[in-house]
This record gives C-alpha cells, structure tokens and sequence, in this order.
C-alpha cells in the first residue's frame, strides 16, 4: 500500500504585473461608467469627491476585512485570522493561519468582490451616489489578485486546504495531489514540502504594519485631508 504524505504548494503573486492590469482596468471601468452615465460633472464638482482618497483608504481596509470574515466562517480559532499593511510590497492582506477548504478560500476570494463591488454597485446606482459608484469600481479593479488566486483555486482537487504560514504574498496549498503542475495567469508555483504545524508562524501580531507602510499611510491622510479642506 502506497502512503501518501500531505505537501504544501507554495504560489507568489506577480505584484508588479497585477499592479499593472489593475491600472489599466480601472481606467476601463471608469472610462465605461462615464460614458454609460454621463457622470463627468460629478467627478469633476461632486462634495463627496473631496474625499475620494480617504474614502478609498477606508475602502481597501474594508477589502481585507472581508477576507478576514470570509476566513473567520471556517476557522475553529478567530485568532487564527490575522490583517497587515507592507504597502512597500503594494499590498494590504489579510491573513489566515489554520487550514482551511477548498471551498472556505473561495468564499473568502470572493467576499470583496461580492459586498463591496455588486452590492455597493447596485447600492450606489439606485441612490445616485458617485462616491461609492466610483469606490465599487475601484474595488473591482483592485481585486484582479483575488481573482488571479481564484482562477487557480478551481482548477485544484477537492482535497486542497489552504494556510498561510506566514505573510507570503501570494498562498500555501495542501494537497496529498501533485499540485506543481498546475497553473494560473500572473500566479507562480515557487516551491513545496513536508506540511508541518511547526511552519506556521505564531510570532506574527493580530494587526502588523511595516515601518514604510506607516510612512504611506500617514502621506495618505494628510494628502488626503488637504484635498478635502480645499
């Protein structure tokens, strides 16, 4: 009888390429939705347009809150689930430290996208809010990593769990199956090994926010407040 020993799939995310396609979608989405609703007196003399870059502050934390709720619905520990800004690397994440499904991944991909681009979309469209018409937009372009991880996700067995051992840009999947092979647009497999507790990383604190990203987040605010004012 043939013993099958469980491994983890390490796969990165090409940040810079994702930068990139996001850039270029959000001006798609926004070209789109000006010319469909004619919204360019809005964006040019809107109030609430003041406050677009505190407004799309708040809204990427609330990206990775969403994730961190859709982990929280399949963890048995909430302390598990863990949230951190290393804006150097360009990215806010979210973080979850015990395996989970197939499914529970998914779901948790699949959060953002669903509350805070379709929900807040329609919300947005019915109260003729440009603000949030606007933010959903941008959420949509922004989740381009979400969905790059997503399309690899489904191509997996049932069996695969997901873990993050550390803050690794990008995911570790456990699987008893060869998951190497597979593939997904602008996600690399990168490495793989013994699947072991010890691998996770318990030193990392609920929320972490590097040092540079504390420096982005405050030229963010005062940036952010100035426009505003005036």
């Amino acid at each position: 009888m043939v013993i099958y020993m469980k491994k983890y799939y390490k796969f990165e995310l090409n940040i810079t390429a994702l930068s990139a396609l996001s850039l270029i979608l959000l001006i798609v989405f926004v070209g789109a939705d000006f010319m469909i609703r004619n919204n360019y007196d809005a964006f040019a003399t809107g109030y609430g347009m003041r406050w677009f870059l505190l407004a799309y502050l708040a809204y990427i934390v609330l990206h990775e809150i969403c994730h961190g709720i859709g982990f929280t619905l399949f963890v048995k520990n909430k302390k598990n689930v863990k949230y951190g800004a290393a804006l150097e690397k360009g990215v806010l994440y979210a973080m979850c430290q015990e395996r989970i499904s197939k499914t529970g991944i998914i779901i948790s991909l699949l959060f953002p996208i669903i509350f805070l681009t379709i929900i807040t979309f329609i919300i947005a469209i019915i109260c003729n809010f440009y603000l949030l018409e606007l933010l959903s937009l941008v959420n949509l372009a922004s989740a381009v990593g979400d969905l790059a991880l997503l399309g690899l996700i489904i191509k997996l067995p049932n069996d695969v769990k997901y873990i993050d051992y550390d803050n690794v840009i990008g995911a570790y999947l456990i699987s008893e199956n060869d998951l190497s092979k597979y593939k997904s647009l602008m996600v690399k497999y990168v490495e793989c090994g013994e699947d072991k507790e010890e691998l996770v990383n318990k030193d990392i604190n609920f929320i972490t926010i590097s040092k540079q990203s504390w420096l982005y987040l405050i030229v963010i605010l005062i940036i952010g407040v100035i426009s505003a004012i005036i």
